[in-house]
């Protein structure tokens, strides 16, 4: 019964991927207005709401396991990554944001395998826990922005510092976990 509620929880995981797949898609095939931007606010309250609901899962009926901790943090980079250049496809936020998010989540995962090869177990940090929620809280506050802005209110100017606060705390989370492994790496060789 356990190896059933496992698979279950990993299809629940792996939903967020698929989820934000298709908020992309109808960005893409329908544009941007306030109708699309409805939507793409409920897709991505599932999205998240599966995050928050598989990890709760898994530690309640004790399904935790070293696959769920790479293959959780890799849907949610996914699913992230996918949501916010589908905001940049439609232009509700500048496609720097959304390749700075790429660059940390690559980077953060090669300095997970470069722990592992050191023989270090690193689990997640504080720091990518803020980040997740920044990058949730501003994906909906870039869509409100957008959504205002199709009722004639001018609100677009918060774009730019909305993405320069993800952007901020997305690289201090980066900047942790590289600073982490340092520690970890060389506290592991004494």
């Amino acid at each position: 019964m356990q190896n059933r509620q496992f698979m279950y929880l990993q299809i629940l995981t792996a939903s967020r991927i698929f989820i934000a797949a298709i908020l992309a898609a109808v960005f893409a095939a329908y544009g941007v207005s306030a109708w699309t931007i409805l939507v793409a606010a409920i897709l991505g309250g599932m999205a998240e709401l599966t995050d928050l609901f598989d990890g709760m899962m898994a530690r309640k009926y004790d399904l935790t396991s070293d696959f769920g901790k790479f293959f959780d943090p890799y849907t949610d980079s996914i699913a992230r990554l996918i949501m916010f250049f589908a905001l940049a496809h439609v232009g509700l936020v500048p496609l720097w944001l959304p390749v700075f998010m790429a660059l940390r989540d690559v980077s953060v995962s090669y300095i997970r395998l470069f722990a592992m090869k050191s023989n270090v177990v690193m689990a997640s940090r504080l720091s990518g826990k803020v980040k997740a929620w920044a990058q949730a809280v501003g994906f909906f506050l870039l869509l409100l922005i957008g959504l205002l802005g199709r009722f004639d209110f001018d609100v677009a100017m918060l774009v730019p510092y909305v993405a320069m606060i993800i952007l901020l705390v997305t690289l201090w989370s980066l900047v942790d976990y590289a600073g982490y492994l340092f520690v970890l790496v060389k506290k592991n060789k004494s």
